[in-house]
């Protein structure tokens, strides 16, 4: 049986907390993961702030892509959804490179 879907969840710790404080720069990652999947997003990046936390999405026509950041803590959760036989390894390469440098 071939998957529909491949799923990638990734937690990131020891991240600098200046990458994770900018929704607006959040946003422009997922966006850009979503480009290296090869997923176009169905609008933009949606991201919200509340208890110390922000949270970033981009729906995409066939999955998505989801930041959870605790910047304090520098922890990232990302989860990554798309239809197969997409790589969602590159996205999150793509995250994963630009919230390490």
């Amino acid at each position: 049986m071939n998957a529909t879907f491949n799923h990638y969840l990734l937690e990131l710790t020891a991240v600098d907390p200046i990458r994770l404080s900018h929704p607006d720069s959040l946003s422009a990652l997922v966006v850009a993961a979503a480009g290296a999947v090869g997923m176009p997003g169905l609008g933009p990046p949606v991201a919200r702030e509340g208890a110390g936390e922000i949270a970033v999405a981009l729906l995409c026509l066939e999955g998505h892509i989801v930041l959870h950041c605790v910047p304090a803590q520098g922890i990232c959760l990302i989860d990554i959804v798309a239809r197969a036989p997409a790589d969602v390894g590159k996205g999150i390469e793509v995250i994963s490179r630009r919230l390490a440098s």
